[in-house]
């Protein structure tokens, strides 16, 4: 099995367990975690190394969401740059994001999200791409508000998708 910075994975007696392993940063999602997610699932699933996933996370919390952080531009990224291939390249990023959830939602095997602890932002959409999602007594999910530009997920009529019902 390969090393993963972001991940501990064991597969055994047909059950793939993919531990989210940064505890210390509270499993927060920075960018190698959005390439190796897909990838470990996608592998997991085209070669039905297991029957079902349990993704969960090492400590106290499941997961921090993203690493606000780590997807700043950078001071040395200061120049002025053409709107237009800005936009282009955000679109990208966005989608090679988005691919990661995709990879939860349409693996053929069954993924459940163990969850104890915090669970905020988009981890929240993380567990909400599993087919279940089993929570500790401690438990608890948070969306907050943000000034990277980073948008929550909105219905069709324009309100904000509720994720109480998970």
């Amino acid at each position: 099995m390969t090393n993963y910075t972001c991940f501990d994975v064991e597969i055994k007696d047909h059950v793939a367990h993919i531990s989210m392993n940064r505890p210390d940063a509270f499993n927060s999602m920075i960018r190698i975690f959005w390439k190796e997610l897909p990838d470990l699932i996608k592998d997991i699933d085209k070669n039905s190394k297991a029957r079902v996933i349990v993704l969960s996370g090492q400590g106290k919390h499941f997961c921090a969401g993203m690493d606000l952080a780590t997807f700043a531009p950078s001071e040395k990224t200061a120049e002025k740059k053409d709107p237009a291939r800005v936009r282009e390249a955000f679109y990208h990023e966005v989608l090679e994001l988005q691919d990661a959830f995709t990879a939860l939602e349409e693996c053929r095997i069954p993924t459940i999200a163990s969850i104890q602890g915090a669970c905020v932002g988009g981890a929240i959409d993380m567990v909400a791409a599993c087919d279940m999602r089993y929570c500790s007594d401690d438990a608890f999910f948070k969306m907050t508000k943000n000034k990277q530009r980073f948008k929550f997920d909105y219905r069709e009529d324009g309100k904000p998708v509720s994720y109480t019902h998970l």
